[in-house]
Parts: structure tokens; C-alpha cells; sequence
């Protein structure tokens, strides 16, 4: 066999006295930077192919263990797939956030190599940010189902891991609504007609545009759930529009561009703060629920606004008030006469 055959991958031969020699680069090297060669036995004895073999196996092995998939690039693969792509916009956002999260923590870490115990490590520096956290936690599920699926990892280091505890948004005071719904600052005031009258989340009243009015209805596409609805425009919501001017933009908007949600969740906050309340707007979707039941509206009848399931238009609704749900019902069988 001549010297330097292809045949024998990393095989070195050496010819000496008349003998050949055969070693096997391990791809190693010893303190000094030199590589580290293995002696194979002869190619005539009956040995040489399962020794080969078996170097050959350890090496390659070795290469993969030393060039494993990173947590970071599997974030990258998982992020440009066809699946990814398929998500709902909002959904990519939220999983683009919060994978980026896990990323930061764990990044440098082999995909494969990741325990459920790191998991819950990061969940548990996160306790304060419940919701957060459990962000976090749906976005791995997503990412090890997805990287499982393509053959990309083997590890569920999610399973068996709960969810946190997250307390729910409180439906507002009703002096606050009424005075928020007044309010002087006109964009609150804008702002707290939009959510409560339209039951919406605040990213969509964001992105209501004047041209979205017609046929006295408002028509959303929800970003969460991408429903399509058109809302009939409540006359108090009529009254609170006509007092702005229409343009080609949002209803909502900051120096001509439309607001960011986040921007627009301070002002409210900032409102109700001076008044000594620590809440968000979203309980504003709770108090419209409410306010469709106990004006006598079916579940439906309120989902149809809302755009909710009906099992969450009955969960909103624990708040409601029996004192005017009561009155409400004594009317209407009074009028069934």
C-alpha cells in the first residue's frame, strides 16, 4: 500500500526496517500541541478492521461532542423554520422575546445538554415576574417540541414543570371608569372610551385607525387570536369621537404616528396611580364584560363583542354584580307577562 493512501482516513503509515507501520490520528494533542497517534495493528491481521473502525468511531464522536449544538443557534434554527413562520405575529413576538431570555441565560450551553434543572433555575430567579416566567416556559416547550421533532435534540428539560401562579387583573373601581372616562387628559379619555366600550386588548385600540369606522362599527382584526370583528359603536364611544379629528392614522396616536401599547399603558397607569389605584388597563376588558351581563346581555351576546370564548366571558364574569344582575332578571320576567 503506498504511502499517503486515501483509502485509510487519518491513518498515518510509517515504513521502518522493511515493516509498515500504521497509526491512527485521534485528532488529539498532548501538552506540547503535538497530535496524538494511536498504533493500529497490520492490515493483513484479522484485527485491523475492528480497531480501525473503533478509532475511527471515538474520533468522530469526539468532533460532534466538541461542536454540539449551542442553545443560542438552536434558537436561530428554531426561529427561521417554516413552524416559527406559521405562528401568529403576536405569538413570534412573544416567543422571539422570551426565547431570547432563555438564550441570554443558558446560550452558551449545548441544546442537547440542557436539564430540567437549569430550567427551573432560571424560573426561580424569575419568581417576582411570574408572568414572565411562564413565558418563558411555554416559549422552551415550543423550541424542545419543535428541535425533538426535527431529530435537532433529545432532552425535555420542560417536563413535569408547572406553571407559576399568577394572580389576575382586577376589574376597575367604578368611580375610577366614570372618572377616567371623563378624564381632562384627552388621551386617556380617548383611550378608556376605546377599551371599554370595545371590550378590546390594548395593542389592538392601538391599532384602530379612523378608517376602520363605517356603518357605525369599528372593525378589529385581534392580533392574539387574528378573529376578525366588527363592533357596533356604542353612542357614549360615538360621543367621545366626535370631539377628535379624523385623519388618514390611528385613532390613537403620538405626534402623528400610532402609539406604542407600552407608552400608552403608563398614561393609564399614571392616571389611576394619582388617584391612589395600582392597576392596569386591562381589568378595563373585565369591567366591560361585566357591564354587557348585567345590562342583561347573554354570554354570546357579550363574546360577540369581546371576541372571547365563552368559557372565558364566564370566568371575566365573577365580578359582576348580583345586585344588578337581579335587577335586570326581575325586569325581564316582569315584561314576559
Amino acid at each position: 500500500m503506498p504511502r499517503g493512501s486515501p483509502t485509510l482516513m487519518y491513518v498515518k503509515q510509517v515504513r521502518a526496517k522493511g515493516t509498515l507501520y500504521l497509526y491512527f490520528d485521534t485528532g488529539q494533542r498532548d501538552s506540547k500541541g503535538k497530535k496524538i497517534f494511536k498504533r493500529l495493528p497490520p492490515k493483513s491481521d484479522k484485527s485491523f478492521g475492528g480497531a480501525y473502525a473503533a478509532m475511527l468511531g471515538h474520533r468522530s464522536r469526539r468532533t460532534q461532542a466538541e461542536n454540539p449544538l449551542l442553545l443560542k443557534h438552536f434558537v436561530d434554527l428554531y426561529q427561521g423554520s417554516a413552524q416559527y413562520k406559521k405562528l401568529q405575529p403576536s405569538t413570534q413576538k412573544l416567543y422571539r422575546i422570551y426565547q431570547q431570555s432563555l438564550a441570554m441565560a443558558l446560550g452558551e450551553g449545548p441544546a442537547g445538554e440542557i436539564e430540567r434543572k437549569d430550567i427551573i433555575l432560571m424560573l426561580d430567579r424569575m419568581a417576582d415576574k411570574p408572568g414572565a416566567a411562564n413565558m418563558v416556559l411555554a416559549a422552551a416547550r415550543a423550541l424542545y417540541t419543535w428541535g425533538r421533532k426535527r431529530g435537532h435534540v433529545d432532552n425535555d428539560p420542560c417536563r413535569d414543570i408547572d406553571m407559576m401562579e399568577v394572580g389576575e387583573h382586577d376589574a376597575w373601581p367604578v368611580d375610577l371608569v366614570t372618572a377616567a372616562l371623563a378624564a381632562e387628559d384627552d388621551r386617556v379619555r380617548l383611550a378608556v372610551n376605546l377599551l371599554y366600550y370595545t371590550a378590546q386588548r390594548i395593542g389592538d385600540v392601538c391599532a384602530m385607525r379612523w378608517s376602520h369606522i363605517g356603518n357605525d362599527r369599528i372593525a378589529v382584526v385581534q392580533e392574539k387570536t387574528g378573529k376578525v370583528m366588527e363592533i357596533p359603536i356604542h353612542e357614549a364611544l360615538v360621543a367621545e369621537l366626535a370631539k377628535h379629528p379624523r385623519g388618514l392614522g390611528t385613532i390613537l396616536n403620538y405626534h402623528g404616528k400610532q402609539i406604542a401599547a407600552a407608552t400608552l399603558r403608563k398614561s393609564i397607569k399614571g392616571f389611576c396611580s394619582a388617584r391612589g389605584f395600582d392597576i392596569v388597563p386591562h381589568g378595563l376588558r373585565k369591567n366591560a364584560v361585566n357591564a354587557l351581563l348585567e345590562a342583561g346581555c347573554s354570554a354570546a351576546e357579550t363574546a360577540a363583542i369581546s371576541g372571547q370564548s365563552l368559557q372565558m366571558v364566564e370566568h371575566y364574569a365573577k365580578g359582576r354584580s348580583q345586585n344588578k344582575l337581579a335587577s335586570a332578571a326581575i325586569l325581564k320576567w316582569e315584561g314576559a307577562r
